[in-house]
């Protein structure tokens, strides 16, 4: 089969982000051929069905991030016989003119015959490696900066609960095209630097956005990494930060938001409301293994071809 995955142009975008990871796992298929491409409008996207002649299309798509994909697109292409499906972003705004539905929730509850949850698509990391021996503890955390992921109150916690070791705080925002009006990190860097107070630790912000790589790195480099996000009980989306800290396999602290509905229930706890980011850290990478383990590019890949193939048939 042949399986065309539309993505937009815009990189500084979390939606674009996401639909970049998906592709590169599924483009390793050794029983389907799926073709990553990056359009920007219906001419596009109809030399490119004429040039591969798809079975299946997987839009990664808001109605922001490619207005020509509308309901009348759809359709046209599903009078030709071309199925199509829909990688969903969240559950309180999209659309429901597509085929069927990829839930990037993979405990998506609301599965049958139309929506499919599917595992988290986690970039390949060589863990194995050496890191530079450091005499502080580094506590990382990376994102767009938006307010509302409170990089101020990881500032804030690692400062109460250090009082005596070195800590060198480090944190990597970037601007993203579409992240809306909380979107602020000069106002993010003054709170940030207003919550240290023990001379013991160190802050140290970048903002130059980073290749995969370079993040990845960064991350590999940190005894913790830190993320918050206000809760949101209506909406069932999930933070893409978590996939990139899960490659490396180093600890990670999480506050109860439901945009970490996914890892939120390992055990002993990585939430910081219920024990101190110490005891995180010590308890290294264990609580989370089976989660990553789960969500290996190999079921990845075999989820989608399963759907796909059973859906055909």
């Amino acid at each position: 089969m042949n399986i065309l995955i539309i993505n937009h142009l815009e990189k500084y975008c979390g939606v674009y982000q996401y639909g970049k990871r998906v592709s590169d796992i599924l483009i390793q298929s050794k029983t389907h051929n799926f073709i990553y491409l990056e359009l920007e409008s219906h001419q596009q996207l109809n030399e490119e069905i004429e040039k591969y002649s798809p079975d299946f299309i997987i839009y990664n798509w808001t109605g922001g991030t490619m207005p020509w994909v509308t309901p009348e697109t759809v359709q046209t292409l599903r009078e030709s016989g071309i199925l199509q499906f829909l990688l969903v972003h969240n559950t309180w705004n999209y659309s429901l003119f597509f085929d069927g539905y990829f839930h990037q929730h993979p405990y998506w509850k609301n599965v049958d015959n139309k929506n499919f949850a599917i595992p988290r698509p986690l970039p390949f990391f060589n863990t194995k490696r050496e890191i530079k021996k450091s005499n502080s503890i580094k506590i990382g955390s990376f994102g767009f900066g938006l307010i509302n992921k409170y990089f101020n109150e990881v500032c804030r916690i690692v400062n109460e609960q250090f009082a005596d070791d070195l800590v060198e705080i480090r944190l990597h925002l970037t601007s993203g095209t579409f992240a809306g009006p909380n979107q602020n990190i000069s106002y993010i860097k003054e709170l940030c630097h207003s919550n240290i107070t023990q001379p013991n630790i160190s802050l140290n912000i970048t903002t130059d956005f980073i290749s995969d790589e370079e993040l990845l790195d960064f991350l590999f480099e940190n005894d913790l990494n830190v993320f918050f996000y206000q809760d949101y009980s209506d909406y069932n989306g999930i933070s893409s930060v978590i996939d990139y800290a899960l490659a490396v396999e180093k600890p990670i602290a999480i506050n109860k938001s439901s945009m970490y509905s996914h890892i939120i229930d390992v055990h002993p706890s990585i939430c910081v409301e219920d024990r101190p980011l110490s005891s995180i850290i010590k308890d290294g990478f264990s609580p989370l293994k089976n989660k990553k383990d789960s969500w290996s590019s190999e079921n990845f890949i075999y989820t989608f071809e399963n759907i796909l193939e059973n859906f055909r048939n």
